[in-house]
């Protein structure tokens, strides 16, 4: 029995000569949705765009055409407030939101910020593009500049890790950005 146990010791110090080399940290791949998208359909909003087939648009109860689009697979929601400009000052909605996408300069590795101008269908705004261990990495805002504002803010439900949402998180500018040129007001051109 002692033999064999020092045979065992012996077998042991030589398996582990070699060096060890660990395995990189991973994540798991996440399947991303197809391209597919349809007119937001059945809302009471002065605003259409086209949704991604694989999202829920749902409008919130509590404000008039405040909604949130939901990729339910992602884990991502996209809030949208919109104010009527009869009602709002449409200077005061523009330094809100410039204040809040500036409010993640803090903690953001880096700031992009893209102007967007459709004068066919009376659309204007701003995308905001956020880098590094940010709550959202990408917002915006668009306008008629006399009638309608809407405001929109991408959240992901789990943790800022800039890595492992890479993918989704381009995915879902890339989504943003599409919401963002189909936008069309539905109360017509002034």
């Amino acid at each position: 029995m002692r033999k064999l146990n020092l045979i065992f010791v012996v077998l042991l110090f030589v398996a582990c000569q070699d060096d060890y080399t660990p395995k990189p940290m991973g994540y798991f791949r996440i399947g991303l949705p197809e391209k597919s998208y349809s007119p937001v359909e059945g809302n009471s909003c002065n605003y259409t765009f086209g949704l991604n087939d694989a999202a829920v648009f749902k409008e919130l109860q509590n404000r008039k055409c405040w909604a949130d689009v939901v990729y339910p697979n992602l884990k991502a929601t996209v809030q949208l407030t919109y104010y009527d400009l009869k009602e709002k000052d449409l200077e005061g909605l523009l330094k809100e939101g410039q204040r809040m996408a500036y409010s993640h300069t803090s903690v953001a590795d880096g700031m992009q910020e893209r102007f967007y101008d459709n004068p066919d269908k009376k659309v204007y705004g701003l995308v905001y593009r956020m880098k590094g261990h940010v709550a959202t990495s990408t917002q915006f805002y668009l306008t008629d500049s006399t009638d309608n504002f809407l405001r929109g803010v991408l959240y992901f439900y789990s943790s800022p890790n800039p890595d492992s949402l890479r993918d989704v998180n381009e995915f879902m500018q890339e989504e943003i950005i599409q919401m963002v040129e189909s936008l069309e007001w539905k109360n017509g051109l002034q």
